[in-house]
Parts: C-alpha cells; sequence; structure tokens
C-alpha cells in the first residue's frame, strides 16, 4: 500500500491539519488504513478536480504572460537601436543643412538672373526706339 493518501475532506491528525487533496500519511503514526478506507466511503475516493476556476485563470495568465514576452521580444528584434536612429537622425538633418544652402545659392541666381533680363530689356526696347526713330528699314533688312 502506499505511504500517503488523498480525501475529498480535510483531515485532523494530532496538531497538523491536511487540507482536500493533500498527502495524508498512512503509518502507525498516521492514519490507519482502515480510517483512511472509511473516510473514502463516506467521501468517496480521491479524484483531482478538472480545472477548477483558479487554475484556469492562473494557466489563461501564464498564457497571455507567455504571448506578451513574445511579442515583446519580436518589438525589440525589429527596433532599431537608438544609436542608429541618432546617426540616421545627424545625417538627413546634415543633408538638410546641404539641400538649403544649394537652395539659397540658386535663389541668388535667379535673382541675379531676373535682374539682368529687366536690364537687358530696358536696353532692347532702348535699342529698339533708337532705331525706330533714327533708322527706316527695307524688307530684306538694308538701311534706306
Amino acid at each position: 500500500m502506499a505511504n500517503t493518501r488523498k480525501f475529498n475532506t480535510t483531515v485532523k491528525l494530532g496538531s497538523k491539519t491536511y487540507a482536500p487533496g493533500e498527502d495524508v500519511p498512512i503509518s502507525k503514526n498516521g492514519l490507519s488504513e482502515a480510517d483512511a478506507d472509511n473516510l473514502d466511503q463516506i467521501f468517496g475516493k480521491w479524484r483531482a478536480p478538472e480545472g477548477d476556476a483558479v487554475d484556469k485563470r492562473i494557466t489563461a495568465l501564464t498564457e497571455e504572460r507567455d504571448t506578451l514576452a513574445d511579442q515583446v521580444t519580436a518589438l525589440k528584434a525589429e527596433a532599431k537601436p537608438l544609436a542608429d536612429l541618432k546617426a540616421e537622425r545627424d545625417s538627413l538633418a546634415e543633408q538638410v543643412r546641404a539641400l538649403t544652402s544649394e537652395r539659397d545659392e540658386l535663389t541668388k541666381e535667379r535673382d541675379q538672373a531676373l535682374e539682368d533680363n529687366a536690364t537687358l530689356s530696358e536696353a532692347l526696347k532702348a535699342l529698339q526706339n533708337e532705331e525706330k526713330g533714327n533708322d527706316v528699314t527695307t524688307k530684306d533688312g538694308s538701311k534706306a
């Protein structure tokens, strides 16, 4: 026979109390075989509860914890380290400064071209006015 048994009831031996499902010693100093058989007849043979609510809740929480831990691991693997992000940010900032400088230079060149165009346009108008007033040209472009 086994040295311990489980029962569907609380068993008190001397100063020690065994809750339902705990191993109760069967021996000269513990519970006798006859008393153990009597408890089995009265309360039925011990059967482990099939997934009581607390066990189900613990199992669900454990599964959820494991799922979250897997998600955290995956996110950490996907995430770029902060140093890489700072280096990328600094590189992009330098590119922005270079492009801004290039834009400013092109703006100056455009403004100068507009100014030169206006000057040339005025000079052309002056020449055309002068030519109309002094010279008469023929169809073939020769002066009369």
